[in-house]
């Protein structure tokens, strides 16, 4: 069926997570050169809920602030603009993508631990390579396969042979949502953004992320949002569990291709992923189900090589992982 099918529901269906107000306010605020960071605050603070989340949040242990913070004024100095923009669109974010009652079909944990390791393995990875991206690439990492969930929502049975492949196998491919969608995710998540109002910028590196090519060897070149956001979903699909050792090495490559990274410094993005994905999940109160290191996933997938050489089998052809949940 083709994917106009959904984008039609997502236009129309009253069971389309809506982005709150406030967030679309930030994002239009701070695309404006002479945004300041005290009517940014004075936007966010319009907001009961997620003003009440980021005081939680900056008077926690994981800020240490000696004295307590009451008021987004007070916040936005210690956090200073990016910082602030960055939580009141996460906590925007998971305000918007909230499990149904009763719902049991999609697995909300797996989405959320795909979308958060996404997330923070572009900002990190940007913090090595394009540092004036940081942020955007958390936002766009986090929002990178939001197109799923939504369509979940909003056209359930359009969506039940992808759970029911999900089910059988642990995750679904790009080639299923083909198949079954029409689209993958990442234009579903484009064509959501758009709905909602996003910039373009945004929805169009989303669309484009998957087709992201090497960067030009021997050049200065840094990576756009589209090679952020395709490294980190790399990364994702790699702490998604059941990697080889040929999963790992060609995650490294990828990522290394996509951004222009050294090795040693991704192999410290690598192993700071998982406390930094435990973290931002525990920040914005979601639940992400058990989590694995990079120290883990290698130590397993040795394991793995050594039972199979103990025992060879026939491989089978690896397909590109959709965004199973």
């Amino acid at each position: 069926m083709p994917h106009r099918a959904i984008i039609d529901r997502f236009r129309a269906n009253e069971n389309l997570p809506s982005l709150p107000g406030v967030a679309l306010e930030v994002l239009s605020l701070t695309e404006q050169p002479d945004c300041t960071i005290e009517q940014l605050a004075n936007v966010i603070q319009n907001d009961p809920a997620i003003t009440a989340r980021i005081l939680k949040v900056i008077n926690s242990p994981l800020f240490g602030v000696a004295k307590g913070i009451t008021s987004i004024k007070q916040a936005s100095t210690l956090l200073g603009m990016r910082k602030l923009r960055i939580m009141a669109l996460s906590f925007s974010i998971v305000q918007a993508i909230r499990r149904p009652q009763g719902d049991g079909c999609f697995n909300y944990d797996v989405y959320w631990r795909q979308a958060l390791t996404a997330a923070v393995a572009a900002r990190l990875l940007a913090t090595k390579t394009a540092r004036p991206l940081c942020e955007d690439a958390f936002v766009a990492g986090l929002l990178h396969n939001i197109g799923v969930v939504a369509g979940y929502l909003t056209a359930p049975d359009l969506f039940q042979p992808l759970l029911d492949r999900s089910r059988k196998s642990g995750w679904w491919t790009i080639e299923d949502e083909l198949e079954v969608l029409g689209a993958t995710h990442a234009v579903l998540t484009a064509e959501l953004l758009a709905v909602w109002g996003l910039p373009e910028a945004l929805s169009g590196a989303v669309r484009q992320y998957l087709d992201a090519q090497p960067l030009p060897v021997g050049t200065f070149t840094t990576p756009d949002l589209p090679h952020l956001i395709a490294a980190g979903a790399c990364i994702a699909d790699l702490f998604a569990g059941d990697a080889t050792v040929a999963d790992i090495e060609q995650c490294r490559t990828r990522c290394i291709q996509l951004t222009g990274i050294d090795r040693d410094l991704l192999e410290q993005v690598l192993d700071a992923v998982a406390t930094r994905v435990q973290e931002i999940a525990g920040m914005l109160v979601v639940k992400i189900g058990p989590t694995l290191t990079y120290e883990q996933i290698q130590r397993q997938a040795e394991t793995q090589l050594s039972q199979a050489i103990a025992e060879p089998a026939a491989p089978e052809p690896r397909k590109r992982r959709g965004r199973a949940a």
